[in-house]
């Protein structure tokens, strides 16, 4: 499995253009890419209020999350994304997902779910704990995900468990 690499956040002007006008697929990323843009510069309280902006959108997705520049939410409701949450470039999040630690306090101990470059994750699926879900996966509808994943799988069920393998895909 891959390294994770180190994200720098940037805001452009289509990022707030976004937030103010845009339907709710661009005012989420927004939210997002301001939010993390804020935290790296060490403004953390306006950050934090536009984290809890997004959350009028019915999503709760923190602000210290690693979220790539890339990363597509089709749906954008009822998400929740936990604090330590690293998702990679190309990743497409359906609405009602949650990717988050199991107990409180998993921040501290780093038991947050990392999710691979170019996996797709269905509507209702719930990743939770110290996961890794390889690259170019797909993650069925109301899946519960509660160990590691390897790359170009597809798991479905409760808990998931893999049910074929994919061939494998260019990023590029």
């Amino acid at each position: 499995m891959s390294k994770v690499k180190q994200l720098k956040y940037s805001v452009r002007p289509g990022d707030l253009k976004g937030i103010l006008l845009g339907p709710t697929t661009r005012r989420c990323a927004g939210y997002i890419r301001v939010s993390q843009y804020l935290r790296e510069k060490g403004l953390n309280r306006l950050a934090k209020f536009f984290s809890q902006r997004l959350q009028a959108t019915g999503n709760y997705i923190s602000s210290t999350a690693r979220i790539d520049r890339s990363v597509k939410f089709p749906h954008p409701t009822a998400i929740v994304i936990g604090s330590g949450v690293i998702v990679e470039e190309k990743v497409v999040i359906f609405q009602s997902v949650t990717l988050g630690g199991a107990r409180m306090g998993d921040f501290q101990r780093n038991n947050y779910p990392i999710i691979g470059a170019g996996t797709v994750i269905f509507s209702g699926t719930a990743i939770i704990g110290k996961v890794r879900v390889g690259r170019n996966c797909v993650i069925g509808a109301n899946s519960v995900v509660l160990s590691d994943i390897p790359d170009n799988s597809v798991c479905v069920g409760a808990p998931a468990r893999i049910v074929s393998t994919l061939p494998q895909r260019n990023m590029d």
